[in-house]
């Protein structure tokens, strides 16, 4: 099918287009809402940035309650790690339209005067010791003028050293209340509907840990008749499905984890064991008895949720890709909706079949509805990395590549006119991670997979390729990233002694970065090429989260490298590939610092304009994650440091100026322009002129990229571009300016 989308909230004025949730108001589908941020618990989430409103169909957008709900997430500063706020349902009174009610990570939220003033947050439970994640949010005409809400406090529950507070969720269950004409309802007018619940699930009981995320559905035919799927906070797979027919009152399990049957597709059993992330119910517009069940992949039960059998088969031979997050039945044309015509959200788009009841499901495509993608113009696959070939700008044949969150690695290549929006063809399954293109020869491209899996081909893109990971005594025994850095040096002089690239076989220098930095001195062929050159360069603090985030070598200088890790610490390391383990020298460049805020290195970058020997002065920059909440003494987020005489002294300064309060993810210096900056953020591209001002100005870069989180940046050798990889929007590139940037946009970036 030729589906043609097009984007309608690139809008300078929408800070965050990480959307949560959408809603069309029922008594006028003109009106639209849109949630901003993630609250899917996924290591990379985003923060909220208000609650978009349009009442054009989607065409202009207001942005409502900004200064409520912004991305900071106010518990995080006693977790001692950045967290995230998120709007993760919204819905309005059926009685007063302009009544919102939204669910958030700290609990529901209510405006009266359609999104001018709001109260909150509305707890639903005296629980304040325990999180308080709307997962589920349904809220109905009870008649008289009433209106009846039913909330389900879902938190994810496994508890991580970055997110310690997931431990409390023992206030997670289903609650009822009759909604007041204005403000919140009292904390004792709420109900916790737990009749039929196992002791021990949890349920509204803090000593229970047994119920994780719960999502929530009414039939649209009898909206007494309700379906909770609730997560096994233990497994992360499915804890089981209960129903009500009573509107609450009481509660029969119809399904436990058998129940959602693989029928033989494979990852399949248990609903995909990570209904932490992906899950949700939709229930038929006219049978109540016929369920939809979202997890890995989508699940049908037709006998009112006792037993679901799987639809849609994304690890064998189904053609829709797993992980489910969204689900909607589409409109027969006649007010209602037509059950057989249902689209999903998953990681890898949108799908749309026209026969949702067919067959009986399982491994057999003949017994399970046709799916199509609908994703032909929508770039909605989320980027961690990527590179671009060597003069990128003028060369006859450019290309690139990149890693794509569970899309795994792509690359493209054209001859002749830029061809965007390009067509790029997937290399490698699973999560793509970091993609490196050896720039000489252009016959080695690298591509790597979740925890530190990489692999090169070594005649093109599409060649076959051969495993380039450390052996079994390598990287892998390490504490490392599930996004694990992998680096190779691209700016070395041709031919000439200790730079890494020759005319024969390209540069060969690579790095790899664990808790580590792991070097090979022949482009990891063979894998026994690799060999560490550093100690643990971490603080040591976060458990299994205290990796290397980022390293970068020196523009001119490949003994040099620079690192920056997620507990904080800022690392320079020289007498690098000498071919020797542990022979470099390591100096630690926030021991003992007072400046530098103690929240996650993003990336890191080494100025270009000196050659980096150890006699000489060293800038460095760090992009800083969080916000600055989080450290309140030390505020910013993109930071220069300044080493002399071998680095024992050294100062870092705060160069963030104007910058919005967000997260900085990645940080590039211009190789043509020493004090020009690149910074990219969760909300964009930014960039100064003159990051050696006192007071460093900076610009929101726009020229057609759109608001979107940036991961990543690459120049390519020879200096001609700089490329940037979205989290939802695909892959930019400009021509690298040789002088200062016309001014795309300032103002005040306000931030929370």
């Amino acid at each position: 099918a030729n589906t043609t989308w097009r984007n309608v909230t690139d809008d300078r004025d929408i800070a965050s287009i990480a959307i949560g949730d959408l809603y069309i108001e029922p008594s006028n589908p003109d009106v639209i809402y849109a949630g901003t941020g993630d609250l899917r618990y996924g290591s990379f989430t985003f923060g909220a940035s208000g609650v978009l409103k349009s009442t054009d169909k989607g065409e202009t957008w207001a942005v409502l309650g900004e200064d409520v709900f912004n991305p900071f997430y106010a518990p995080s500063v006693s977790l001692g790690f950045p967290q995230y706020q998120a709007v993760g349902k919204v819905r309005t009174s059926p009685v007063d339209p302009d009544t919102i009610i939204v669910g958030t990570k700290t609990g529901l939220f209510v405006s009266n005067n359609a999104g001018v003033d709001w109260t909150g947050p509305c707890y639903t439970n005296a629980f304040s010791s325990q999180r308080q994640d709307i997962t589920g949010l349904i809220v109905q005409d009870a008649g008289a003028g009433a209106v009846r809400v039913f909330a389900a406090v879902g938190t994810r529950g496994l508890p991580t050293t970055v997110q310690p507070d997931l431990a409390n969720y023992g206030a997670n269950g289903v609650y009822r209340a009759t909604w007041p004409v204005t403000g919140c309802p009292a904390t004792g007018d709420w109900t916790l509907l737990d009749n039929g619940w196992p002791a021990g699930t949890g349920n509204g009981d803090p000593t229970g840990k047994l119920l994780g995320r719960l999502e929530i559905a009414d039939a649209p035919s009898n909206p007494d008749t309700i379906y909770a799927l609730g997560s096994d906070a233990t497994t992360s797979g499915v804890l089981g499905v209960w129903r009500t027919d009573d509107g609450g009152n009481t509660w029969i399990q119809r399904a436990t984890a058998s129940g959602v049957q693989s029928g033989g597709c494979a990852n399949a059993a248990n609903g995909g064991s990570q209904m932490w992330y992906d899950s949700g119910l939709l229930v038929d517009p006219g049978n109540p008895e016929i369920v939809l069940l979202s997890g890995v992949d989508m699940w049908r039960s037709t006998n009112g949720g006792t037993t679901f059998q799987d639809i849609t088969c994304g690890y064998g031979n189904g053609n829709v890709h797993v992980d489910h997050h969204a689900r909607a039945f589409l409109p027969n044309g006649m007010g209602g909706y037509d059950n057989n015509k249902v689209l999903s959200g998953s990681d890898g788009g949108v799908f749309y079949t026209a026969n949702a009841q067919f067959g009986t499901g399982g491994s057999s495509s003949a017994n399970r509805p046709t799916f199509i993608s609908l994703n032909q113009t929508i770039g909605s696959i989320e980027l961690y990395s990527g590179d671009i070939t060597a003069n990128f700008a003028t060369a006859a044949n450019p290309g690139a590549s990149a890693g794509a969150q569970d899309n795994g690695s792509e690359w493209v290549r054209w001859s002749g006119t830029d061809p965007a929006p390009a067509q790029w063809t997937v290399r490698n399954g699973g999560d793509g991670i970091y993609t490196r293109i050896e720039p000489i020869n252009e016959l080695r491209w690298y591509y790597s997979s979740q925890n530190g899996a990489l692999v090169v081909t070594q005649t093109g893109p599409n060649g076959s390729t051969t495993n380039a990971t450390p052996s079994a005594s390598g990287w892998g025994g390490d504490t490392l990233s599930f996004v694990m850095p992998v680096e190779i040096y691209r700016y070395g002089e041709l031919d000439v002694a200790g730079s890494g690239c020759t005319t024969a076989v390209g540069c060969t220098y690579m790095l790899g970065g664990t808790n580590r930095v792991w070097e090979t001195l022949q482009g990891g062929i063979p894998r026994s090429s690799w060999y560490p050159n550093s100690p643990n360069l971490t603080k040591n603090t976060l458990g299994n989260r205290s990796f290397i985030n980022q390293l970068a070598h020196a523009t001119k200088s490949p003994t040099v490298v620079i690192v920056g890790t997620n507990d904080g610490n800022v690392q320079l390391g020289y007498g690098m590939n000498q071919g020797v383990a542990d022979s470099a020298t390591w100096v630690n460049l926030t021991d003992g610092n007072t400046v530098l805020p103690n929240r996650p290195v993003m990336d890191v970058a080494v100025d270009v304009g000196d050659a980096l020997n150890p006699a000489a002065s060293a800038i460095g920059y760090a992009a800083l994650g969080g916000f600055d909440q989080n450290t309140p003494g030390t505020p910013g987020h993109i930071y220069q440091v300044t080493c002399q005489n071998n680095c024992a002294t050294f100062a870092w300064r705060d160069v963030s100026g104007n910058l919005p309060n967000i997260p900085a993810n990645s940080v590039a210096v211009n190789p043509n322009i020493p004090n020009q900056v690149f910074a990219g953020t969760d909300w964009g591209l930014y960039y100064t002129d003159d990051v050696s001002a006192p007071n460093p100005v900076w610009y929101r870069f726009e020229n057609g990229l759109p608001r979107v989180m940036i991961w990543d940046m690459a120049i390519d050798r020879g200096f001609t571009t700089l490329a940037v990889f979205t989290r939802s929007r695909g892959v930019w590139a400009w021509p690298l300016p040789s002088g200062p940037i016309d001014i795309i946009f300032q103002d005040g970036f306000e931030a929370p």
